[in-house]
This record gives structure tokens, C-alpha cells and sequence, in this order.
């Protein structure tokens, strides 16, 4: 149990732990109406012993607890919180440091750092794998349609309804993006920044609005398939050897892959 102390729990607008750091010791971020901190807890000693404040109190940023993700690194050292895709703070307990880039709006800047993001295996900076994807498809329209204009990188917006994703072997990501109009299922190399596979599994509708809480990233065992299920029924998959699996998504009633070859491992 983590404990705040004299802060009311009562009093918190967001509020996302982490217990997965070093034996005794959680992470998590908590806003209330001071602001948005990532706090590290000595759960034996019953203290907060490290705070990083992320952003002052702001209605304007309205940060939803789906936004946040609370990480540790995988040697224990470093807690980490991540706010829309990009990690925003980092304390390292082993050696007192930390850094912050302070969240003035949803176009901020994260950290970008590699010694700082060393460590922190499952996190996928969103912003990076929009580029690539950006790229991807930029590539696929000169060579389909030649003459074809285009906006610079540093002149397309970032933009995206929601992403999810799980970590692969050898930094390869299973990433699911909405965009607003469509869903997809990518396979991305976040060491190289491209993306590798892809498939398309639906187009948003009257009779399809897909929620992040309605999608689950995952692999199969030996990570050698992907996939992506909505609804609790699995509806694209990708084999990392070669070739997809897809049942074409128009109603939440539209069955999931049936094939027990393409389910096998899932």
C-alpha cells in the first residue's frame, strides 16, 4: 500500500502506480491540486522518499489516468513516468539524479536522452514511431503515385487518436494506432525507426468506434506472431516469417480469426 502521507487521496485528479521497481520500492504519479508529480515510495520505511514535479496544476493539459504509464527500468535504478507516448520524467534512486522536461501542452517535447532512457525496455516513444510511420507511408505514395507532393517532416503534424503496444524480441514493437479514420496493426523496429509490416484491420464508422479499452496488443509465444484484439476476439495478425491474418472489422459483432493456425501460440 502505498502511503501519501498527509495528502488525501481523495484530492487526486490522476492517480497511476507502478510496483514492478526493486524489492520494497514503487513508483507512481499522482496530480492533485499542487500539480503532477512522480513520487518513489520506500514501502518498508512507509515514506515517500523522491518526488519530481512533471507540470504545475493546468485545466488545460487534462491528463486522463489512460494517458499515463508508470515504468521502471529493468535494473531497478530508474522510474520513469510516461504522459501521452513521451517519457516526461525520470528519477534515479541509485544515484540521486533526475530530470524532467516540464509538460507545458501535449506538443511538448519528452525526453530524449538515450543514457536516460537506458533501461526502460517496454517504453515506445510515440512521436518517434509516428515519424516512422509518417515516412512509411510517404514512401509508399511516391512510388505508387510519382510527382506526388508532400509536406516536409518538420511540417507534419503529429497527430493521432490513440496508440498501444507491446515489445517484442530484439527492440521490435507490436504497435496498434487509431488515427482517427482507421486502425492498424504495425510491425516496428524502434533500433532503426521503420516500420517493417503492417496491416489494415478496420475504418472507423457510425457502427465502429473503437476505444483504447476495447484493444489488447500481443504476441504469441516465441514472439514469432503479433496481433491485435478488440472486443476480447483477436482481428489482425502478423507473422514475423511471413504473411497476415485479418477478418475485416465493420460492427463489434464482425467474428475474430477463427483459424486455429493463425491462433496457435496466442
Amino acid at each position: 500500500m502505498i502511503n501519501l502521507e498527509n495528502d488525501n487521496d481523495d484530492d487526486s485528479k490522476v492517480f497511476v502506480g507502478a510496483t514492478s521497481g526493486p524489492e520494497g520500492f514503487a513508483g507512481f504519479f499522482d496530480e492533485d491540486g499542487h500539480g503532477g508529480y512522480l513520487y518513489v515510495s520506500d514501502q518498508k520505511a512507509d515514506r515517500i522518499i523522491r518526488h519530481l514535479r512533471i507540470y504545475e496544476s493546468s485545466d488545460v493539459l487534462s491528463v486522463k489516468e489512460r494517458d499515463v504509464e508508470v515504468l521502471w527500468s529493468t535494473d531497478g535504478t530508474k522510474c520513469g513516468v510516461v504522459i501521452w507516448g513521451e517519457m516526461r520524467g525520470t528519477i534515479n534512486i541509485a544515484n540521486g539524479r533526475e530530470i524532467c522536461v516540464p509538460l507545458e501542452s501535449r506538443q511538448t517535447p519528452g525526453i530524449t536522452d538515450a543514457e536516460w532512457l537506458k533501461g526502460f525496455d517496454g517504453y515506445l516513444d510515440q512521436n518517434q514511431f509516428i515519424r516512422a510511420r509518417q515516412r512509411h507511408w510517404k514512401k509508399m505514395v511516391e512510388e505508387h503515385e510519382p510527382g506526388a507532393q508532400s509536406l516536409p517532416e518538420d511540417q507534419t503534424p503529429i497527430q493521432t487518436n490513440f496508440i498501444l503496444y507491446a515489445r517484442g524480441s530484439s527492440n521490435t514493437f507490436a504497435v496498434f494506432e487509431d488515427d482517427g479514420k482507421s486502425g492498424y496493426l504495425y510491425l516496428y523496429s524502434s533500433t532503426a525507426q521503420i516500420v517493417l509490416r503492417f496491416l489494415h484491420v478496420y475504418d472507423r464508422s457510425l457502427r465502429l468506434d473503437v476505444a483504447p479499452e476495447d484493444v489488447q496488443v500481443i504476441w504469441a509465444d516465441r514472439e514469432t506472431k503479433c496481433g491485435v484484439a478488440i472486443w476480447g476476439k483477436i482481428r489482425g495478425i502478423i507473422d514475423l516469417q511471413g504473411g497476415e491474418g485479418r477478418v475485416w472489422m465493420e460492427t463489434r459483432d464482425t467474428p475474430g480469426i477463427g483459424d486455429q493456425k493463425w491462433l496457435e501460440g496466442f
